[in-house]
């Protein structure tokens, strides 16, 4: 089956206000809550997410994927190098050379295989599963998403999902395979995957 181009593909390539509305929305949450984490008021965390969201829009283009997670660890780059930046300028300095972790912890981000980096590809995921739990939801009846929801989210097994929700186990074992269907196909259009 032919999947769709990806909206990083998309991005890069004839980049419109739609798609680059639809990546800011996806990933503006996460930035905050990491910006504001690393200690950037949050009246600047706003600015400062949207300074991040403008390097992913010039350097995209150039954006090259090397794997599973190519994009969330260049975007994390990206952030740890913008909140270094952030406390670099601004008279921020001060805030960011008396935390002495400070440091640390941005070379920390930086570093894949720190437990910071960790923390931030679990979160990561996390967050876009559930924006696409979210997306995907309306394309589906209720029985249906119910049934999924039941068996992938709150770990029933199908046939006790099948007795609680007066349906067939094969019905149930359908939805799942539809919605995590749907899912993939919408991942794939978010990032590439």
């Amino acid at each position: 089956m032919e999947t769709s181009v990806s909206l990083l593909d998309r991005l890069a390539a004839q980049p419109n206000e739609a798609d680059w509305q639809r990546l800011f929305a996806l990933y503006s949450p996460l930035l905050l809550q990491w910006l504001v984490r690393a200690g950037v008021p949050a009246s600047d965390a706003d600015d400062l997410a949207q300074e991040v969201m403008l390097v992913v829009f010039r350097e995209v283009k150039d954006f090259e994927r090397h794997g599973l997670g190519a994009f969330r660890a260049w975007l994390r780059t990206i952030l740890a190098n913008r909140t270094r930046d952030y406390f670099r300028s601004r008279q921020h300095r001060a805030t960011a050379t008396g935390d002495s972790g400070f440091r640390e912890r941005l070379a920390e981000l930086e570093s894949p295989d720190s437990a910071l980096s960790q923390l931030w590809d679990r979160e990561h995921d996390q967050h876009v599963a559930r924006q696409l739990l979210k997306t995907v939801e309306g394309d589906f009846t209720p029985p249906t998403w119910r049934a999924f929801w039941r068996q992938v989210i709150e770990g029933v097994p199908a046939a006790q999902v099948a007795h609680e929700l007066a349906l067939s186990l094969n019905a149930v074992l359908l939805a799942k395979s539809r919605v995590l269907r749907r899912m993939r196909q919408e991942l794939h259009g978010f990032v590439g995957c």
